[in-house]
């Protein structure tokens, strides 16, 4: 490396720090703040946030999986039904525009809906778990926030994985090299290298972008750990679960990241 260039990456740092050097001045005086305002912030959100949450969820829960999955039911049909008709349409043109990429565009929203679905889905459904909010106003079991539940469990989890199906099957009609079936216990390792180098990018690029926010959001998780510690009283559990999920996702990161180095 020669002079020249090591004098580049000094003068880079040197540029960064100023930025950096701002931040950590702005990050210390915000500390300085809160902690002053964390008397005033402990009597007013100390017990009343952990009673709102948690007299909204013990109302929402009991429907909140039926109502879910009904609008994701409706949804998907529409936006699948819409990209196949265009697929069809686009097959019997057989003219080269940018139908193909506006249909695996709204594939990709779909499949994102999905996702989140089936998120918030298993959330509810510890939630009930937990919680057991399937009271009347009377304390009384009531029959009709049990059945709404447990019927919406049905299409909560049948729902993501036939629609997951359908958008699987029509990417793999529009590109005949992807392979791989939803049903299939390796379908992500058989998808990946069913695909070419332009998808495998923007796999590895969204990857890396995910493993960023996961970092930042862990970090921010770790903060509101510390302040629920006293606050609300989280105890040390949530800590050690947030610390775990970061170091499963950067230890895996590093270990991929070395492996692919040592492959080159």
């Amino acid at each position: 490396m020669n002079n020249s260039h090591v004098d580049e990456i000094k003068k880079e740092d040197r540029k960064a720090f100023k930025g950096f050097a701002i931040m950590l001045v702005i990050i210390l005086i915000a500390e300085k703040f809160l902690f002053a305002m964390f008397e005033n912030l402990k009597q007013a959100l100390g017990e009343s946030v952990p009673s709102l949450l948690i007299n909204t969820l013990e109302v929402i829960t009991p429907f909140a999986s039926l109502v879910l999955s009904i609008l994701v039911i409706i949804i998907s049909k529409i936006v699948y039904t819409n990209s196949k008709k265009e697929y069809d349409l686009w097959k019997q043109r057989n003219e080269d525009d940018d139908t193909i990429d506006k249909i695996e565009e709204k594939l990709s929203y779909l499949t994102f809906l999905i996702s989140v679905n089936t998120i918030l889905g298993i959330f509810f459904a510890a939630i009930a778990g937990m919680l057991l909010p399937f009271e009347d106003v009377n304390g009384n079991l009531s029959i009709i926030k049990g059945l709404c539940f447990f019927i919406g469990l049905i299409p909560f989890m049948t729902s993501s994985i036939l629609i997951q199906k359908k958008v699987v099957n029509l990417q793999k009609e529009i590109n005949p090299l992807l392979k791989g079936s939803i049903y299939d216990m390796n379908f992500a390792k058989k998808w990946l290298d069913s695909c070419d180098e332009s998808i495998k990018l923007g796999i590895y690029k969204s990857s890396y972008k995910a493993y960023r926010s996961v970092s930042i959001t862990c970090l921010i998780l770790c903060v509101f750990c510390v302040v629920g510690y006293d606050l609300w009283h989280f105890g040390i559990m949530p800590m050690v679960i947030v610390i775990i999920i970061w170091l499963v996702q950067t230890i895996s990161y590093c270990i991929e990241s070395i492996k692919y180095s040592k492959a080159k």
